[in-house]
């Protein structure tokens, strides 16, 4: 058990919502559970759930999930009052809190992981996740706060307090949109529903990605041309095979992504590592297998054989007959022990799979990256 608490602020009225934002159904369970589970996800035994209005199901729905009910008799008067009714049942042995408002519920458990090793290593009064540039929750904030929080009148809430202490505040880059979406609207709660659970990255966070891991530009420009390529073969193998069998989004991530590793040993390995670090674990999977794949008949054609292929298709940002990639690589390398068989090889498993695509789609995978990339 880590010396961290987790406060969940889940006392408000949801009016701008028109449904009650805590128990909505998200993922496998609630807003509510999904916040608290995020927590527990990461060894943090003490979670408290402040509640307001409908406080007997609120704080029954946190029972259940494992956290512990504190009602705010106040909650009325906004915000604030919730995070002085949480911050009242902390203990003296709290090294610092997480503070979650219950409409935020899309963090990654590894974006919480990787907060809590940066808050043990650096102990800074205030530790915020930054996505593309703009801070998130949840914060960490150092119980050396509270003496200041528990004094302030109220004006301008915790971000005024939060403000004063920006001495002593640090930045964590995280590649997480859910620290920045809040469920304000029902469009917002709609977008969290067709997001939860996806462990994959947005583009938004494969942006992200490139700034966390300073990926070359030239690099950033293949993954994009490969996403191209990528998106148009999953789009005509799905018109061919039924829509839904096939998942773009996921095609798009691990396309852009599948280089984030280059420059390094098996780059391949290195990149779903950082993907894994950061919640993308079935996007990791796609980009661990792009170095080499084969497909046996009668197996399908899944996400992971067409970012490998289109992959094979484009050299640099432009279009290649896949035979002369492999040439090239033959001319770089074929001097080099063993290189000769091994990349011979690959051409025939990924030749075999390019006859594969080009049956079940009716037209050339070759010449569609040419049109797409023209």
């Amino acid at each position: 058990m880590n010396s961290l608490t987790a406060i969940i602020l889940a006392a408000g009225l949801s009016s701008r919502m028109g449904e009650f934002k805590p128990l909505l159904p998200l993922g496998r369970g609630t807003v509510l559970s999904e916040c608290i589970d995020l927590f527990h996800a990461n060894g943090i035994e003490r979670i408290v759930v402040v509640t307001g209005n409908r406080n007997n199901e609120v704080s029954t729905a946190a029972r259940q999930a494992g956290a512990i009910p504190v009602y705010n008799e106040n909650f009325v008067e906004g915000m604030f009052s919730s995070v002085l009714t949480g911050i009242e049942i902390l203990g003296s042995d709290t090294a610092g809190f997480f503070m979650l408002p219950v409409d935020i519920p899309l963090v990654r458990r590894e974006t919480v992981g990787r907060l809590i090793d940066e808050f043990e290593r650096t102990d800074p009064l205030v530790l915020y996740p930054r996505f593309n540039g703009e801070r998130g929750h949840p914060p960490i904030i150092s119980q050396r706060v509270l003496p200041q929080i528990k004094a302030h009148d109220g004006a301008g809430g915790l971000r005024a307090v939060l403000d004063a202490c920006e001495f002593g505040a640090h930045d964590l880059d995280v590649a997480d949109f859910g620290t920045m979406h809040d469920l304000d609207h029902p469009s917002d709660y709609e977008l969290a529903q067709s997001l939860v659970g996806n462990e994959y990255p947005t583009e938004e966070e494969c942006r992200q990605l490139w700034r966390i891991y300073d990926v070359p530009l030239n690099v950033v420009g293949h993954c994009r041309a490969v996403s191209r390529v990528a998106e148009f073969l999953c789009q005509r193998l799905n018109s061919r095979n039924g829509e839904g069998g096939l998942d773009p989004a996921l095609v798009r991530g691990a396309a852009l992504t599948h280089d984030i590793g280059k420059g390094t040993k098996r780059h391949e390995a290195a990149g779903a590592e950082m993907l894994h670090n950061h919640g993308f674990h079935v996007a990791a999977d796609i980009v661990l297998a792009h170095f080499d794949l084969s497909l046996h008949p009668g197996e399908p054609i899944t996400e992971k054989e067409i970012v490998f292929l289109s992959d094979k298709l484009v050299r640099g940002e432009s279009p290649i007959p896949l035979k002369e990639r492999y040439l090239d690589k033959l001319a770089l390398h074929g001097h080099e022990p063993g290189a000769k068989q091994a990349i011979l090889g690959r051409l025939e498993r990924a030749s075999d799979m390019l006859v594969r695509f080009d049956k079940e789609m009716g037209i050339p995978a070759e010449q569609l990256a040419q049109d797409v990339l023209r």
